[in-house]
């Protein structure tokens, strides 16, 4: 395990300068756990984004909206900031986190590639199991099993896995960088049987070749609950929106807002208890 608490501000063998297809950069947080925002007040006590940028570089992500400088946004997905003091900071805090829950995370995949290196979410949790707070995860990568060991260390504990199609091919169009279909579905499934709750969010849902068999595949993992949404456009200002990379790839896939809507009311034909669980 990489020790980010080392002096040296530059990047080394020990501080990777490049993972995934994004460089990496360091530098310290002012903060470590915030309060949520938007849809997610109410619901989640906290957010915690041990990462700055993300590596998977979907083509529809949102988070590219709320980072400030232009040029970041327009790099999104070629670039990482690891948040080098995260671990001291978490520890730090006196902050109660019982009867709290957490999310990881909230603008950044906390099991992108970089984590494989420095396995900074891997130190965080066991601090976040012992202050007694719940945890609430979001990923679409399948090293999120890694730590199903860990998960049960908390009172509470649900991972949110995305996936977002069933098809490989339309995977590749938006989310390249991404696991494929059936090692998410494998991931979910491997979670179920090490005892941890998941949820599996087709959101945002693009392009579905055979939606009743995806409906099947999911269900398959033992999964319980599913969270499904369509594309979101926005033109306000750092609100959460589909960005429009993603948007030119659905209209070329003919993925349009009908299309949408009945592949979706298929899906939720089939997984009406699941997304029941979820609401």
């Amino acid at each position: 395990m990489l020790q980010l608490s080392l002096l040296d501000p530059n990047p080394s063998d020990r501080r990777p300068a490049r993972v995934g297809g994004a460089t990496i950069d360091y530098a310290d947080a002012s903060a470590i756990l915030t309060r949520p925002t938007g849809r997610l007040r109410g619901s989640i006590d906290f957010t915690l984004n041990p990462y700055q940028g993300c590596s998977f570089a979907c083509s529809y992500c949102y988070a590219a909206f709320f980072v400030a400088d232009e040029g970041q946004r327009e790099r999104w997905g070629e670039w990482v900031r690891v948040k080098t003091n995260a671990v001291e900071r978490l520890r730090a805090m006196r902050v109660d986190l019982r009867r709290r829950t957490v999310l990881m995370s909230s603008a950044t995949d906390p099991y992108q590639p970089i984590e494989r290196r420095l396995e900074m979410v891997r130190a965080l949790l066991p601090i976040l199991a012992r202050r007694g707070a719940s945890l609430a995860v979001q990923t679409r990568s399948p090293l999120v099993t890694r730590d199903a060991d860990l998960f049960h260390e908390f009172r509470r504990a649900r991972v949110g896995l995305s996936i977002t199609t069933d098809s490989d091919e339309v995977r590749k169009r938006f989310e390249p960088r991404c696991a494929s279909i059936e090692q998410r579905l494998a991931a979910a499934a491997e979670l179920v049987d090490a005892g941890i709750r998941v949820n599996i969010g087709v959101s945002p849902m693009l392009p579905l070749e055979h939606p009743a068999e995806f409906a099947a595949r999911i269900q398959a993992t033992g999964a319980q609950s599913v969270r499904i949404g369509r594309f979101h456009e926005s033109n306000v200002p750092f609100a959460a929106g589909t960005r429009d990379g993603a948007l030119a790839i659905a209209r070329e896939l003919g993925w349009t807002k009908e299309r949408q809507a009945s592949a979706a009311a298929e899906l939720r034909h089939h997984l009406q208890r699941l997304e029941r669980e979820a609401a």
